[in-house]
This record gives C-alpha cells, sequence and structure tokens, in this order.
C-alpha cells in the first residue's frame, strides 16, 4: 500500500498574507504598473552596478542616485503621484512640467 499524501492546511498562511494582498492591490490602483516596473528595474541596475561605479570613481554612485531622485522628482510633477510632504516642491515644479490629463474633448451636438 501506498503511504498516505501529508495534507497541508494552508489557511493560517493566506490568513497571515491577506494585509500583503491588500497593500499590494491598493499600490497597483494607486499606481501604474509599467511605473513600477520601471523603479523596479532602476534599482536592479544601480544595485548591480554598484560596485562597479565605486570602483571607478566613488562621485558615480552619488551622480547616479541624484539623476533618479531628479527622474522620480519629474515622474511625481508630471503624474501628480508625489508623497504628501513633498507637494509644495511639486507644487513648485508643476507649472514648468506638461500635464497628463486627458484633453477635454467636446461632445458633438446631436442633429435631429
Amino acid at each position: 500500500m501506498s503511504a498516505p499524501l501529508l495534507e497541508i492546511d494552508l489557511a493560517p498562511l493566506w490568513k497571515a498574507l491577506a494585509p500583503y494582498g491588500k497593500l499590494l492591490k491598493e499600490l497597483y490602483q494607486e499606481h501604474n504598473l509599467l511605473t513600477l516596473i520601471c523603479g523596479f528595474f532602476v534599482v536592479l541596475i544601480t544595485l548591480n552596478f554598484y560596485r562597479f561605479l565605486r570602483s571607478i570613481n566613488p562621485a558615480l554612485v552619488g551622480l547616479l542616485l541624484l539623476m533618479m531622485l531628479v527622474i522620480l522628482i519629474m515622474h511625481w510633477t508630471v503624474t501628480r503621484t508625489e508623497p504628501a510632504f513633498l507637494k509644495p516642491l511639486v507644487d513648485f515644479l508643476a507649472p514648468f512640467f506638461p500635464s497628463i490629463d486627458p484633453v477635454a474633448v467636446p461632445v458633438p451636438k446631436r442633429v435631429n
């Protein structure tokens, strides 16, 4: 006879992971998935090249981090998804960048 398969109750695991699933769902509703993917790759590439950049010149690491911060602030300025504590800075910068709000298209009048 074959040994009975072990049955593992995963309900406690799913219950423990439920708050994280809720946070991820809120994050995907709040932000564009493409933005999250791009941010992930920027961080991944930076971590991979950190030692290489540091071996050439330590100032390159600071320059790359500064460039990442500037790009992130520009993104927040255009999409208006900035954190609350940066709202005054983004409000100051917003007039210098285009808005990505959809252009209001006039509704054609019906001809009867």
